[in-house]
């Protein structure tokens, strides 16, 4: 994965992919509902233009890209990841670009290097779970076909099956 902006990233510090270190996702405030996590119209456009841009463009323009990219992600530090994969997922354009990155060995690494950390992250604090069900009906998949992943932290599995479906 490219440089991701912050917002694919965490603690690029600790993320040895340069691609990682452009996506950050710190942590969200705490909610009990999925529909009270916060992913505005702004938050989307940012997250459009990041996925468009990672499957758009070759390695070395993403390397040029990059401090573009971590401004952008910088701006969507607070979206959880579930709302940044379901702002994907939801959208038939990112997610085609999400089969674009995913047939990248180089950014797909990058991608999940970003999202991997932030949803074990999320994970640790107990804030997945309660969300599945929700996150499940948003991006229209049975909530049962996806807690396994949830339950082995199969982040990569995760993604490639939403994708195909």
């Amino acid at each position: 994965m490219i440089d991701f902006p912050s917002a694919i990233v965490h603690d690029a510090a600790r993320v040895s992919s340069p691609m990682a270190s452009m996506i950050q996702f710190p942590p969200a405030a705490k909610s009990d509902s999925y529909k009270d996590l916060v992913c505005t119209e702004q938050d989307k456009e940012n997250i459009f233009e990041i996925i468009s841009t990672m499957a758009e463009y070759g390695k070395l323009s993403l390397l040029v890209k990059q401090s573009y990219l971590k401004r952008l992600g910088a701006q969507i530090d607070h979206v959880h990841p579930l709302k940044f994969l379901s702002t994907i997922l939801t959208d038939p354009h990112l997610k085609n670009c999400l089969n674009e990155i995913f047939d990248d060995y180089f950014k797909r690494n990058g991608f999940m290097d970003g999202v991997g950390p932030s949803l074990s992250r999320q994970a640790e604090k107990g804030r997945l779970n309660q969300y599945i069900a929700e996150f499940a009906a948003e991006v229209g998949v049975p909530s049962e076909r996806i807690v396994k992943f949830f339950q082995n932290q199969d982040w990569e599995g995760l993604v490639r099956f939403l994708m195909q479906n």
